[in-house]
């Protein structure tokens, strides 16, 4: 998974029930990532053994105790751990610990700062708003003065008659 998948969210999950994991599960595939129980000797020995992660081994350490799920995740970083962090705040039994997001360790709260930024589709959303403003007040400007022009020309053509 870390060589498919470079960016994870390391989350607890101690006391969901079978159907409560597939669910969340679901929903993070529905988001393009993988949600995975994982043995925490076996995740350290994979992060310490791929360069990429050889020093997050360190920083793990202390996240990795108890029962932990990783959800690795491929593109959307923000997405997934929104999901995950709204979902931590629904289901006490689930809390984010830490995440890596391209070569970075993060802590809970920065994984929880990310979550709170704006989606990628709100981005284009809020671009493509500002953006349109500037054209629609020109539009509206030449309209009134194309507007003005002929009220204009109109009372001279009465005036004159």
């Amino acid at each position: 998974m870390l060589d498919e998948r470079a960016n994870f969210v390391v989350t607890t999950y101690s006391g969901l029930t079978v159907d409560e994991i597939g669910d969340l599960r679901g929903q993070v595939r529905g988001k393009g990532a993988r949600f995975r129980v994982v043995k925490n000797r076996l995740f350290k020995r994979a992060l310490d053994e791929n360069e990429a992660y050889a020093e997050l081994g360190e920083k793990m350490a202390d996240v990795l105790k108890g029962p932990v799920a990783v959800a690795f995740i491929d593109e959307d970083f923000p997405v997934v751990s929104k999901l995950l962090v709204d979902y931590a705040k629904k289901q006490e039994k689930v809390e984010v610990k830490s995440g890596y997001m391209d070569g970075e360790f993060l802590k809970k709260q920065d994984v929880e700062a990310i979550a709170n930024l704006p989606s990628r589709e709100e981005l284009l959303a809020i671009i493509g708003r500002g953006l349109n403003t500037p054209a629609t007040k020109i539009a509206t400007g030449i309209n009134q003065i194309l507007s003005g022009l002929a009220r204009g020309i109109k009372a001279v053509g009465e005036k004159n008659g």
